[in-house]
């Protein structure tokens, strides 16, 4: 029996508990790459809840190691200045800690990796690129567009000069991991496209998108009339904090006009402080992080993502298509899927086409449940975690294992 190719998974988010995209593209990639290899994965933790779960995790990859990762306004300025003063990007060197150092070299030389996957780019500055293994970098996004587009969109002049500092660093050090890399994992054709671009295509580039599970997400039986407005995201990442502020200070009041009975439900975890000032409006409802979404999606007239920054793909689109929810988007939050806007929800860009959007899902059931049943067919037949799995696996077979 020939030996299984050994995998060591560099993650940057511990991939469980599952109540953010990027933890849930990284516990299902993990599933289905130690269902064909042997996989050791080596994970920051931020929680005391995340290293409970160690054990859970156990159950699809029995070899963890863990490495604390605590960040503080101290550590944070003390790591802006350092970047500054060394052209370095912000992003990448506030998650270097020397113990994570230490750790993967342990392991490198414990474990013997015939491949280090690299679950976000913040990991790769951990890699030694002139190792024997292979190296694979999973991008969850293109990261320096995400900033250039806050750089381009923040309503905060502070936030607006800080991107435009920032991306380039972070371009550069993207390009060049992108380079150095023996595959290159993306979440859509846009995010391939602008890496290729970028890197002159020296790049070993393929597209993976970010699944589903259909089983999980199963269509909601949803309050008829309801006129619940609802967003669900993490909600201190800056390009949805600055979506909700934007939707409610300018479209929002646009809705009420025509629907004074309509409430704007804010979902998600560890909510900023103007996000939670938003609460001050009687019509407007912050819950914080929510166990089940699927639970506030039975009260949900219509899902909205009025992203105006970001880059990648939206696992709480794919999760509100697979449950049957009518889905009002940006063209940025719906980026990288291949949907047919007014069939398997509504793209509108600025701020009255949204309003209207919104308005009409809410007021014309036909529409909002024939864009629910389209949505739900849509994922089930291209991004369910299965179809996903088997294009993963194919990149792998194809292009790091050994023959």
């Amino acid at each position: 029996m020939s030996k299984r190719p050994r995998i060591l998974f560099l993650a940057h988010l511990f991939p469980l508990p599952l109540d953010s995209g990027g933890k849930i593209k990284s516990y299902y990639t993990l599933k289905t790459l130690a269902a064909d290899y042997d996989v050791c994965i080596l994970a920051y933790v931020r929680t005391g809840e995340e290293q409970d779960l160690v054990p859970e995790l156990r159950n699809i990859c029995p070899d963890i190691d863990i490495v604390p990762l605590r960040r503080n306004r101290l550590t944070q300025a003390s790591d802006l200045l350092t970047s500054l003063l060394r052209n370095r990007s912000f992003i990448i060197s506030r998650d270097f800690r020397r113990e994570m150092k230490l750790a993967f070299d342990r392991l490198v030389e414990d474990f013997c990796p015939d491949i280090v996957h690299i679950d976000h780019l913040q990991m790769a500055q951990f890699v030694d690129f002139g190792a024997p293994y292979k190296t694979v970098l999973d991008n969850h996004n293109v990261e320096a567009m995400i900033i250039r587009r806050v750089a381009e969109t923040a309503d905060s002049p502070g936030m607006r000069l800080y991107a435009s500092v920032e991306w380039p660093k972070l371009q550069r050090y993207e390009t060049d991991c992108c380079c150095k890399c023996d595959l290159v994992l993306t979440v859509s054709d846009e995010d391939n496209a602008t890496l290729r671009h970028l890197t002159d295509h020296r790049a070993h580039i393929r597209t993976v998108p970010i699944g589903v599970d259909t089983d999980y997400h199963s269509p909601v039986k949803r309050a008829p009339n309801s006129r619940n407005i609802l967003s669900i995201g993490t909600m201190y990442w800056p390009p949805n904090v600055d979506s909700m502020l934007y939707f409610s200070k300018e479209i929002f009041p646009l809705v009420k006009k025509q629907i004074p009975e309509a409430i704007l439900t804010i979902a998600g975890q560890k909510p900023t402080a103007s996000i939670r000032a938003l609460a001050a409006d009687a019509s407007i409802k912050v819950t914080g992080y929510v166990d089940d979404s699927r639970t506030v999606a039975q009260d949900c007239g219509v899902f909205i993502v009025p992203l105006r920054s970001g880059s990648g793909v939206r696992v709480k689109i794919l999760n509100a298509l697979a449950m049957g929810l009518p889905v009002v988007s940006t063209s940025v939050g719906a980026e990288g899927l291949d949907v047919i806007s007014g069939k398997h929800l509504i793209l509108a860009d600025d701020r009255d086409s949204f309003a209207r959007a919104v308005i009409d899902v809410l007021t014309k059931p036909s529409l909002a449940n024939t864009i629910g049943r389209n949505a739900r067919e849509f994922v089930c037949g291209q991004y369910s975690w299965d179809t996903v799995g088997r294009r993963l696996l194919d990149c792998y077979s194809s292009t790091v294992v050994q023959q």
